[in-house]
Parts: structure tokens; sequence; C-alpha cells
């Protein structure tokens, strides 16, 4: 199943009044960005940007200049040029867009925040983004993690696009992903360095899912400078119940 092209208004309307400044970040959202060293001289990859909110916080907060996005919803994309004129914004499944306007290119840091598990095509979306970071560069996403099974069916686990809290509209993938298996394909990607904050919460009001509470993770993936194999850094801030699920830190520690 590809990714779902939403057209809702919903998603512009949402994003061009919020998650534009730094202080309408999540918590776990500002503390693993604000690990990451960013400077005026950083290049910055979005993915699922909205109205380019990102940018503009990042350029307030660390006069990060060099951001481009990529946006599926065509209204959030046309509002997202308009906010931010020196920002490179490209429309379409992010999927599409790397193998034509963005082939071949590379950031210091690709983010995708609240849109990784709102695709059904997670494994890919992951690969392909990583596929954009530069050496000893980083992938900073926000997941949903259970300890439980991961359900990525879109007729199981869903939630309706609205910002008012009422389950109507259109509807989007509410991907919910066990520890272990998530980290496990992280592994796959050797990378230097894995640092993750998170917290339990309930799931979204306008949610439709299975899961009655549900680890709300940013995680940060840094590239290593070159292929070599060896031990991967693990910093995670997680749930004791997250951390026991998870092979990989068990064997770290």
């Amino acid at each position: 199943m590809k990714n779902i092209p939403y057209t809702t208004a919903e998603i512009e309307n949402y994003f061009s009044k919020n998650r534009i400044s730094w202080s309408q970040f999540y918590k776990s959202e500002k503390l693993v960005i604000s690990g990451l060293g960013l400077t005026d001289q950083h290049t910055i990859l979005d993915v699922g940007c909205g109205c380019g909110g990102l940018g503009l916080a990042l350029k307030d907060q660390f006069g990060v200049v060099n951001y481009v996005g990529v946006e599926i919803n065509q209204q959030a994309a046309t509002t997202a040029k308009y906010l931010n004129p020196l920002a490179e914004v490209y429309v379409g499944d992010f999927l599409d867009v790397s193998k034509g306007a963005l082939s071949n290119r590379t950031f210091g840091v690709v983010f995708s925040l609240s849109c990784f598990d709102w695709n059904v095509q997670f494994s890919e979306m992951l690969n392909v983004a990583w596929s954009h970071v530069s050496h000893g560069g980083c992938l900073v996403v926000t997941l949903r993690l259970v300890n439980g099974s991961s359900c990525d069916d879109l007729n199981r686990s869903y939630q309706y696009i609205n910002y008012d809290g009422v389950k109507e509209g259109e509807r989007a993938a509410y991907v919910v992903l066990n520890a272990n298996d998530l980290f496990t394909e992280l592994q796959k990607l050797n990378p230097l360095k894995i640092s993750a904050y998170g917290y339990f919460g309930p799931p979204s009001s306008t949610a439709v899912t299975p899961y009655e509470k549900i680890c709300f993770c940013a995680i940060a993936i840094e590239k290593r400078q070159n292929l070599n194999l060896s031990d991967i850094k693990l910093s995670l801030d997680l749930p004791e119940e997250i951390l026991g699920a998870i092979d990989a830190f068990s064997r770290a520690k």
C-alpha cells in the first residue's frame, strides 16, 4: 500500500499556526534536537514538513538557514513556501521526491516528526530517509512504541485528521511499533549512536487503535563517518517497560 496523499485542509489550518516556534515543540523533541549541536552551517531535510514550522523554529533557536521540506499535502506546502520564502519546499510523496528532486542529495540532519508513523510504508520511509543523511549526520524521528505487537493495519489503527478532537474527516495511518522490532531495524542501519527520550501517554483523542497506552518517543540516529562495524552507542531515556523489551539495550548494558 502506498503512502496516502492527504488532501484535507485541516493540516494547513493547524500547522500554519502551531508548531512554528520552538516553544510549541514537545519536550521530547526539544531534548533530542538540543543535543545535536545545530549551527547555521547545518543543512536540514524535513520529511513531512507541514507548513515548514520546524524550519522557522530551528532558524530562531539555532540560526539554521539551509532548510529543505517535503510535504504530501498541497495546501500545507503552499503555506510553507509563504511562511519561509528562503526554504526549498517540495510537494509529493517523499519516496517519489527522493528519486527526483532530492536524488543523490545528503543533509547534516534529516527530520521526520509525526510523519513516519502516519505512513504504512514505515520501513521504506526509514531507509530512504537514512540514505539522505550525510556521514557523521543524524536522522531524527518521532515514533509510537509499545512492548506488545506492532500494528500498521490501517483498518485496525488509524487517526482522524481533525485538530478539534472530533473523530471525523480524512483518516491517517496510526502506526504503532514494537520497541524491540524497531531497535532491531535501527541496528541494521549500523549507526554510530542512538539517542532517545520518551514517555507513556494515552493515544490521541482522534485515534482508533487497540492500544490503551503508548510510549511517544523522539529518536536521534547518528551515522558513522565510515562504514566500519563496531558497537552501537545507546543513550535511551525511556520507560523501564520499553527498555526491558529491547534486546539491543539489554546486550549493551
